[in-house]
């Protein structure tokens, strides 16, 4: 028994000790600030943030307010207690500069954030140039002035640095300009009552001055409080620094015209925390940090305000998101213990049972020793008759013995299923459970991503896999590589020219001879990523050049683009496989790693030359000759060149059609390429706008087999394709980043080239207010998220089916009535469309012909017919005339058999002057030009 009780005590400690887990090392952060307001609280708030997106960090607060012998208290004490790194924000210059130096001399890392020391024992600063906000707003100021005013200023704590930066960079920026006075400067203390007190010395002094240049908001708005005790406040200006999105902050107060102006001074928890763990983990880092400012005026306070509280609302959400992941992980160390005390309940139960076992051991033995002893009771029946009866006993007490422990083992059983049932029901019951986040997510949608990324992967996978295996192979022809490389860039120049990217061409007149020897399709396709992923990071206005030239025997192809660049860390590295720059585009990081390997197989090299905000110089070297003289030079390459072209058709390019939709790079964004094939596909346009990647990523595998599709991730990159490529339908999200779906759709209708298109809202806002909103802004149809496929595709073919049937019907052709037949309106419908389109076809001419004759003619009132004619077309029964008529009138301008009078004439309009102002509103031209274009 004894031996079984180890053994459960031995298992219970293994368990215990398998379930906990070493914890990673967390670095500890000390941050000392010098006060307490809004300001800091944010930036406080902001490094919380970082420690709860870190589970490496523990961050500790502390603040001096404005105490400088507690903030060197603070400073000694977390030196003393060893953290890892110190986050200090100086109350004066030269206050704590002894305690920054010892916590440097003892090897902790000092981060001087906001405000310097007058020591250089420290390891980085980040914050704000001060002297940079204080003569920026002096030329303001002056500036407002126009070179003549007085002006007073509030400074903050004295002896602080950006009090003292401020008041230098502000006497610098008047310097220049002689007829404006600093009648007055006095000090504060960097709070409101400072800036009160300030104020009313000041104004005791003078009372004649234009300006007021407080340090900060809360000075500004305490010297505003001051003037306006005394009814002054509408005489002067007042500026500040800050620029807060809080309740009464900066932002408001320059939104609502009480201040002039303020400058944002943002507090960048973020980078602070990025910049610390550098530091910590021994990363490159620059010394002095500056973070970007501007002036906030009127002009821009409102977008800055609405920006900035995106950014809280943002914030709160990551906490609230923080305590429910608190909450699951209480939740998953529950469920942990539990587990625990189950698996040691079964192990009791088991012992249990090995002791009922060992029962039924004994008892057999004792049934044995039993009968022996009746054989020798028969013999000696008188001497062991009293024997034989305390054997009986003896017997009748192991029975109930091994009769209790039985029930006891068989109760044990049935109470053992209901906690088993218990445990596996709600394990099964999570699984199925779409609320469950956290890692488990993550991994399902891991598994979707992955999905489609092998889809578009599978071509170039192939390709690298024969490339490592050694199995690919050139395929090498003799052609000219001028005149291809002609026809490649220009196919390309039709994408440039909707980008508005202008593509040059420059052939050297070094090249000479222009044949090559080379595998011509793995050429094309070197040439055509190089020029897709110019085109992919290229601006709008941008350029593009193209160049050959002859390097010593060889050709030299330069790609040469004006966009945003590459860093010097980052070029090194851009040709390898799956490596995306930061800021990359969507793809995969293939298509140049691909190039770089169709290259060497020439042995030719391809390289990069590239800088930040100057675009980027691709080139790659090939030879003419192939030094393998044992390559077969193939000679048909008319026939390479027919097979090629026979799978690209209209494009006439030497890539096959798949890899022009989706690049080797993966590129399929926003029309880039798409707009190509566009020209040439009989199948629909859709255009789905979503800033989910995953979300466009789904809507394109569904729709791609039967419609052209092409994707934005905001509604302004979406507006400006719906212009660009005019698609047939749009499905869009309603909460997106720079302009919503709700501003997008009303867009989009207002514009007269858009105005037709159908707008499904596809969104998970699913309240019937919600709903409502989106039908006022033009909203066609909108389905909630989720979503079936099916329902999906039935909304878009019925919307498409519609807008086909109304184009129909404005023509007048003999399509329209099969259209209508085809159908799947009712019967009465059917009859009701057949009768309407007649009606209007007949009564062409007619300039008086209206709505109300309709209605007498089809029997229905003014009204009926509106709503009718409306849920049926999408569009009014004037819409419907109107277009119908204008229809008819551009096939009559295409047959020129009558002059633009008689043609406005003769389908129904009264005046030429209004025909021609509605034709060139339909169709983008005028009347006349019909037939030039």
């Amino acid at each position: 028994m004894k031996r079984y009780l180890y053994l459960i005590i031995y298992i219970g400690l293994g368990l215990s000790l398998a379930a906990c887990k070493q914890q990673p090392k967390k670095f500890v952060i000390g941050v000392s600030q010098c006060s307490e307001d809004i300001w800091r609280n944010k930036l406080n708030d902001e490094l919380k943030m970082g420690e709860y997106l870190n589970d490496s960090l523990i961050v500790k607060l502390a603040s001096s307010n404005d105490d400088n012998v507690l903030q060197n208290k603070q400073v000694n004490q977390f030196v003393d207690e060893g953290v890892d790194l110190l986050v200090i924000s100086p109350n004066q210059l030269s206050a704590i500069s002894k305690a920054v130096e010892r916590a440097y001399e003892k090897g902790i890392p000092v981060i001087l954030y906001d405000r310097i020391s007058n020591t250089d024992k420290y390891t980085a600063f980040i914050g704000c140039d001060n002297y940079h906000i204080g003569k920026s707003m002096g030329t303001f100021i002056a500036q407002k002035l126009q070179g003549k005013g007085r002006i007073v200023e509030i400074c903050g704590l004295d002896g602080s640095s950006p009090a003292m930066e401020r008041h230098l960079g502000f006497m610098d920026a008047i310097k220049p300009y002689p007829g404006i006075q600093v009648i007055a400067s006095e000090g504060g203390n960097w709070k409101e009552e400072g800036g009160v007190q300030a104020m009313k010395r000041i104004l005791k002094k003078t009372q004649d001055f234009d300006y007021v240049f407080a340090h900060n908001d809360r000075l500004a708005w305490g010297a505003y409080e001051a003037a306006k005790q005394m009814g002054l406040q509408h005489r002067y200006k007042f500026t500040g620094v800050d620029g807060m999105a809080t309740k009464g902050g900066g932002l408001e107060l320059v939104r609502d015209g009480i201040f002039e102006a303020s400058y944002l001074y943002p507090t960048k928890g973020d980078e602070v925390i990025a910049l610390a763990m550098k530091i910590l983990k021994h990363q490159p880092f620059e010394r002095k940090n500056y973070l970007s400012t501007s002036i906030i005026t009127q002009e821009n306070a409102e977008l800055t305000l609405m920006e900035a509280r995106d950014a809280e609302r943002q914030a709160h959400n990551l906490k609230a998101l923080h305590k429910q992941v608190d909450r699951y992980l209480s939740d998953y160390n529950s469920q942990k213990v539990m587990l625990i005390g189950l698996c040691l309940f079964l192990l009791v139960c088991i012992v249990a049972a090995a002791m009922i076992f060992r029962s039924y051991v004994v008892k057999a033995k004792l049934n044995e020793e039993l009968a022996r002893t009746n054989g020798e009771l028969k013999r000696v029946n008188g001497e062991l008759e009293s024997k034989n009866a305390e054997l009986k006993r003896l017997n009748e007490e192991v029975l109930e013995l091994t009769h209790s422990r039985l029930v006891f083992f068989t109760n044990i059983s049935h109470e053992l299923r209901t906690p088993l049932t218990l445990i596996a029901d709600p394990v099964e019951m999570l699984l199925e459970d779409s609320g469950i986040k956290g890692k488990s997510r993550e991994l399902l949608k891991m598994v979707k991503r992955n999905a489609v990324a092998l889809q578009q992967l599978v071509s170039s996978i192939l390709d690298f896999r024969k490339i490592q295996n050694g199995k690919m192979e050139l395929i090498l022809y003799r052609f000219d590589l001028v005149k291809a490389l002609k026809m490649w860039v220009g196919d390309f120049q039709l994408t440039a020219e909707r980008k508005q990217i202008k593509l040059h061409l420059d052939i050297t007149d070094s090249v000479g001879s222009q044949e090559v020897v080379a595998d011509k399709e793995k050429i094309a396709r070197v040439v055509f990523n190089l020029l897709s992923n110019a085109l992919k990071y290229t601006p709008a206005g941008g350029d593009i050049f193209v160049s050959l030239k002859d390097e010593d025997g060889k050709f030299r192809l330069d790609v040469r683009d004006t966009g945003k660049g590459i860093s010097q860390e980052e070029a090194g590295k851009i040709f390898e496989r799956f490596f995306q720059a930061k800021g990359a585009a969507s793809g995969t990081g293939i298509g140049l790693a691909l190039v770089k390997s169709f290259v060497e197989l020439h042995h030719g090299e391809a390289r990069v030359e590239s800088e930040l905000g100057k675009g980027s110089d691709f080139f790659v070297v090939i030879p003419r000759e192939q030094e393998d003289k044992s390559l077969v030079i193939h000679t048909d390459v008319d026939n390479v060149d027919n097979s090629v072209n026979a799978s690209l058709s209209e494009c006439k390019t030497l890539i096959s059609e798949s890899e022009l939709q989706y690049i080797d790079d993966g590129e399929r964004i926003s029309g880039k390429v798409q707009q190509v094939l566009s020209e040439y596909a009989n199948k629909p346009t859709v255009l789905v706008i979503d800033d989910n990647n995953d979300i466009r990523q789904y809507e394109h595998t569904l729709l791609q087999d039967d419609y052209i599709v092409l994707e934005a991730a905001d509604g302004k990159e979406g507006l400006d394709v719906a212009k660009k490529e005019v698609p047939d339908l749009v499905i869009c999200d309603v909460m997106m980043p720079v302009m919503d779906g709700l501003e997008f759709t009303q867009n989009l209708k207002t514009h007269t080239a858009t105005s037709h298109i159908p707008v499904i809202m596809l969104t998970a806002k699913n309240l019937e207010e919600h709903r409502a909103e989106g039908y006022e802004h033009g909203a066609d149809s909108y389905i909630t998220k989720p979503f079936h496929s099916k329902v999906l595709l039935a909304r878009i073919e019925n919307l498409l089916k519609q807008r086909k049937l109304l184009k129909h019907l404005f023509q007048g052709t003999l399509e329209a009535e099969q259209e209508i037949a085809d159908s799947h309106l009712e019967d009465r419908d059917k009859q009701f469309m057949k009768q309407l389109h007649a009606i209007i076809q007949k009564n062409l001419s007619d300039s008086e012909f209206g709505v109300e004759d309709i209605g007498k003619q089809i029997g229905l009132s003014r009204v009926q017919l509106y709503r009718k004619v409306k849920a049926m077309t999408g569009s009014s029964v004037v819409d419907l005339l109107r277009k119908a008529r204008l229809a008819k009138a551009k096939r009559l301008l295409e047959s020129r058999s009558m002059s633009v009078s008689e043609v406005a004439y003769d389908v129904g309009f009264s005046a030429p002057s209004y025909f021609t102002k509605c034709f060139k509103d339909e169709y983008g031209i005028l009347p006349g030009d019909v037939g030039n274009v």
